[in-house]
């Protein structure tokens, strides 16, 4: 399967259509209280109410409470029920956001707030266009290489970000919320590319920007915090098989941490520091 079929197939996979849905599955691999995946599905369910089923071939089934708005909605089945219809389908998904330069992708990841989607938005004011944002889907049936899927969703971003990035703002996500839809500077590449850096932010510093390439096994520790559920490729493709996505990356991909400091009076230094990385690399 070449990548272009890779995005047609997420895209007919990732079609929602409302409908009942079961408790539970018939022989689970893995069940918890808030989901259940076999080999061929994934059932997310919430104490809200909002159960979501996607089987292979057959799309995504939501049952939805009148409580639940459609934004909760959207939420869940761009993060969770996606990261899952991507490794039934035998692609990886990491918690990344991308930028493009030269014909490749250069990513970011970290823990929840780190700034992903705020640094690649603010890159997009470098000419360097958005491939992803918070999902990067990796296809690896190129055994060249790391081959990066553009995004499935809208960039989101707080109101002091939007200040930060100049991007555009097309609307709220909703009303009780102030966080806003934008259209970054250099708009979203469309089209799928290699993956050449994997970058883990950090905010240790609190006056200057460094770049620290990660070696050794660290190497693995960190890109496996970067997965979406990383149990589920063992779980789906057997023992060992995390494993051998993990040698394939590090083989083939530079990682490595960007720290820069919290103050936002510093934030522009630390974008321009990353543009000239980018462009240097």
């Amino acid at each position: 399967m070449t990548a272009h079929q890779s995005i047609a197939l997420l895209a007919a996979e990732s079609a929602i259509r409302d409908g009942g849905v079961p408790a539970t599955l018939p022989d689970p691999i893995r069940e918890t209280p808030t989901y259940v995946l076999t080999r061929d599905a994934f059932l997310l369910r919430l104490p809200s109410g909002l159960r979501f089923l996607y089987r292979k071939g057959h799309g995504v089934v939501v049952e939805r409470p009148d409580t639940v708005s459609e934004t909760d909605v959207t939420a869940f089945l761009n993060g969770s029920v996606y990261g899952a219809i991507v490794w039934l389908n035998g692609m990886v998904p990491l918690h990344a956001s991308g930028v493009v330069h030269n014909g490749r992708v250069h990513a970011f990841t970290g823990h929840s707030g780190a700034g992903k989607s705020t640094l690649a938005s603010a890159l997009a004011a470098h000419a360097m266009p958005l491939m992803t944002d918070d999902v990067l889907v990796l296809d690896l049936s190129d055994p060249s290489a790391v081959v990066c899927l553009p995004g499935h969703k809208q960039v989101k971003l707080w109101p002091d970000a939007v200040e930060l990035t100049e991007a555009g703002v097309i609307g709220r996500v909703r009303r009780d919320v102030e966080k806003l839809y934008v259209t970054p500077a250099a708009g979203y590449y469309p089209e799928p590319l290699p993956l050449a850096e994997l970058f883990f932010l950090d905010a240790t510093s609190k006056t200057e920007v460094a770049f620290r390439p990660v070696t050794g096994a660290m190497r693995f520790t960190l890109a496996q915090a970067a997965f979406f559920r990383p149990l589920f490729c063992n779980l789906l493709g057997g023992s060992g098989a995390l494993f051998g996505v993990l040698s394939r990356i590090s083989a083939q991909v530079a990682i490595a941490r960007f720290d820069r400091p919290k103050n936002k009076a510093l934030f522009a230094d630390g974008v321009a520091a990353m543009a000239a990385h980018i462009r240097a690399s």
